[in-house]
């Protein structure tokens, strides 16, 4: 398809942002994945490993889509494979299976820290079911029945939003400008700035603070333009 060296749309630029951000924003998940595993002391090769993978998988997804389709191309690039005729059908039935697994395993990993919050909150997490029922009046049993349901209500409510907004592309956006910036680059550097400010060297100190006003700068930019109509900014 028809390639360009430099986008034929510079309003879609800052919506761009926060797409490219938003594979990274599994941080969520680390503290449970260091936790269940078997050698926690490889955590450090593990994370490193995965990022390549991620990073070699995402780039590949996205020069076959643009190589593929150009202008053309849609949310999701298994999309333009469903609705472009000549591919085999048995293509097609594969990716079918490969999307409907995703949801699967991704969403309750996802779902896992924010789930875990609500149990303490709610006085459902392992401590609270290891007291002794005598302090509130709760059975274990009970306990372990509130925790199922709020499992399955939590999963429920984020498959739900997926339904109410369909738009995959305008999600991502929002999810990359908003969460992946500030959990991903912001709040590392500031907590970094915080602990070890007195430590670190002044040119390490001062690229911190360029990368933290930097990436605020295009996660407010990817923030308002990912809240604008699709109309306005030609995309």
């Amino acid at each position: 398809m028809t390639q360009y060296l430099f986008p034929d749309n510079w309003m879609t630029v800052p919506l761009s942002i926060g797409l490219l951000m938003s594979p990274w924003g599994g941080h969520s998940v680390f503290p449970n994945i260091y936790r269940d595993m078997r050698h926690p002391y490889k955590y450090r090769k593990a994370v490193n490993v995965t990022y390549i993978f991620t990073y070699l998988i995402d780039v590949g997804m996205a020069c076959a889509g643009i190589l593929m389709f150009g202008d053309g191309v849609k949310e999701e690039v298994t999309s333009n494979i469903f609705l472009t005729k000549g591919f085999p059908q048995g293509i097609s039935v594969f990716i079918a299976i490969c999307i409907a697994i995703i949801p699967l395993t991704k969403i309750p990993l996802n779902a896992r820290p924010i789930v875990s919050t609500l149990e303490v909150l709610f006085g459902l997490d392992t401590r609270s079911l290891a007291m002794s029922s005598s302090i509130d009046g709760m059975s274990g049993l009970t306990r372990g029945a509130l925790k199922i349901t709020l499992r399955i209500v939590t999963i429920v409510i984020f498959v739900i939003i997926a339904i109410v907004f369909p738009s995959f592309d305008r999600i991502m956006t929002l999810l990359g400008s908003v969460a992946c910036f500030s959990i991903c680059i912001i709040l590392p550097l500031a907590f970094h700035l915080k602990l070890f400010g007195k430590e670190i060297s002044s040119g390490e100190k001062t690229m911190n603070w360029v990368l933290i006003v930097v990436s605020t700068i295009m996660a407010i930019i990817s923030t308002v333009f990912a809240c604008l109509p699709k109309e306005m900014i030609g995309a």
